[in-house]
């Protein structure tokens, strides 16, 4: 049965939405031109033609909608030097390769480790960052792979502030019966956004594809070689944790909290069934 959880990265985050709930970018400002000129065309044609009641309509349409993309341009610059700037901490500090983000939001997969034995446990890392001044919420679709003890998809959603950076860790067991070699856990992230688009945060990394869902193959090996005890019986995983590593509100980046993570990797045990 597919497992669904709502998380709050720990500890809870104090930063607020800010700024525009449009992004008015330079999509903003092609409709306000188009609009503007498609008004003016409109209208005239129209009159000259003695359509008034279609000319009244078209100006209606074209010249609200120029207004608002303008609205919301003017918006973006009269918000954008309050902005606190994004701690960059997923392409910064941590040295991730991230080449597209997902509605805003850099992500990226790991295993820790990545290199097994049959029988042993791990720790799917799950990476994320939100470059933009108002929540998101990261959707996470993990499997199913049977030799990770994951019958069915295991769902996560995050709910990320202004600007927050996180992990969410997920113990996991190698089945015995898991044949040597380099395997991959598929895993899906897609990303709501329940307060508006917002703007991208300065300091956040530029020039990055923006999708709507994101799909990773995320690679483990079996060394057979280092088989040396059994598997646990039925190993399912649990809820798993997540952890804040970076807030606007903050100064600096929480990074001692992902030391202290990783370094409790062997306590962090899953459900048996």
């Amino acid at each position: 049965m597919k497992t669904h959880f709502v998380i709050t990265p720990e500890p809870p985050d104090a930063a607020s939405d800010l700024g525009p709930k449009h992004r008015g970018g330079p999509f903003a400002f092609f409709i306000a031109i188009f609009c503007a000129f498609s008004f003016a065309g409109t209208v005239l044609l129209l009159w000259r033609e003695n359509f008034r009641l279609w000319a009244g309509l078209g100006a209606l349409l074209f010249g609200g909608t120029a207004l608002w993309a303008a609205w919301c341009i003017i918006e973006r610059f009269r918000h954008h030097a309050a902005l606190p700037r994004s701690h960059a901490v997923l392409t910064g500090a941590l040295g991730f390769d991230i080449h597209s983000t997902c509605r805003d939001v850099a992500a990226t997969v790991i295993f820790d480790p990545d290199c097994v034995r049959p029988g042993a446990m791990t720790q799917l890392c799950c990476f994320v960052e939100n470059y933009a001044s108002r929540r998101r919420i990261a959707r996470f679709r993990i499997g199913p792979h049977a030799g990770l003890g994951l019958n069915a998809e295991h769902c996560v959603s995050l709910t990320l502030a202004t600007g927050q950076a996180a992990v969410y860790a997920l113990p996991l067991g190698v089945a015995a019966t898991l044949g040597a070699g380099e395997h991959d856990l598929p895993v899906t992230l897609q990303v709501d956004k329940p307060t508006g688009t917002g703007v991208r945060l300065p300091g956040s990394r530029r020039h990055l594809y923006d999708l709507w869902t994101v799909h990773f193959a995320v690679p483990f090996t079996v060394d057979a070689a280092l088989a040396d005890k059994p598997a646990p019986a039925g190993v399912t995983a649990g809820q798993g944790r997540c952890v804040s590593l970076a807030s606007v509100s903050e100064p600096e980046p929480r990074l001692a909290a992902l030391h202290a993570l990783v370094e409790g990797n062997p306590d962090q045990t899953p459900a048996s069934s």
